[in-house]
C-alpha cells in the first residue's frame, strides 16, 4: 500500500526534490516498476476525465461540463469539448462555460475550431455563462466580436430561432 501511495505522490507531484529524484531514479530504470508507473498514471487520468453532459432544448444542443475543468493545453476538459462539437452532427450547439476555471491559448483555439467547424457546416455555436475571467479573455483577445456569448439560457436558445 505505501508503494502505491507513492506513486499517487508522485503522479501529483507532491514529493519533494531528493524523493522524487529517488524515485525517478529506479522506477524510470526497472522496466516492471516503470509499466506499474504508466498503468497507475493512465488510471488517475481516467478518473480525472471531464466528462460533458448534452441535453436538447428546441433543436439545440446545450453541453455542459459536469464539473469543473481548465480548457487548457493538453486538458482532458479541452479534449472532451472537442470531441463534443467536432465529433458530433448537431447543428445548433450552446456550450455553457459556467464551471471553466481557466483557459489558455489552447482554450481559445479549440472555441474558434468549434465555431469555424460549425460556420463550414452551416451551423451555428454558440458561448453560455461564461466566467468572469474567460469572459476579460474573450474581450482582451476580440474573441467576444465573433462569437456570440449569454449570461442567460433562454436568451442563448431564442437566439437560434427556436422557442
Amino acid at each position: 500500500m505505501a508503494r502505491e501511495e507513492l506513486v499517487v505522490k508522485y503522479l501529483k507531484r507532491r514529493l519533494d526534490a531528493a524523493t522524487t529524484e529517488a524515485f525517478e531514479s529506479h522506477y524510470l530504470s526497472c522496466d516492471e516498476c516503470f509499466e506499474r508507473l504508466r498503468v497507475a498514471q493512465l488510471l488517475v487520468e481516467g478518473l480525472n476525465q471531464t466528462r460533458i453532459d448534452r441535453r436538447y432544448s428546441g433543436g439545440v444542443a446545450v453541453l455542459q461540463f459536469t464539473g469543473p475543468v481548465h480548457l487548457t493545453h493538453r486538458s482532458a476538459g479541452l479534449t472532451s469539448l472537442a470531441q463534443s462539437v467536432l465529433e458530433q452532427k448537431d447543428t445548433h450547439v450552446l456550450i455553457d462555460l459556467s464551471r471553466v476555471v481557466r483557459v489558455d491559448s489552447a482554450g481559445l483555439g479549440t472555441l474558434m475550431s468549434c465555431y469555424s467547424h460549425a460556420i463550414r457546416k452551416r451551423k451555428a455555436f454558440k458561448i453560455l455563462n461564461p466566467p468572469r475571467q474567460v469572459r476579460e479573455l474573450l474581450h482582451l483577445t476580440k474573441i467576444h466580436t465573433v462569437l456570440e456569448t449569454y449570461d442567460n439560457e433562454q436568451e442563448a436558445l431564442e437566439s437560434f430561432g427556436h422557442s
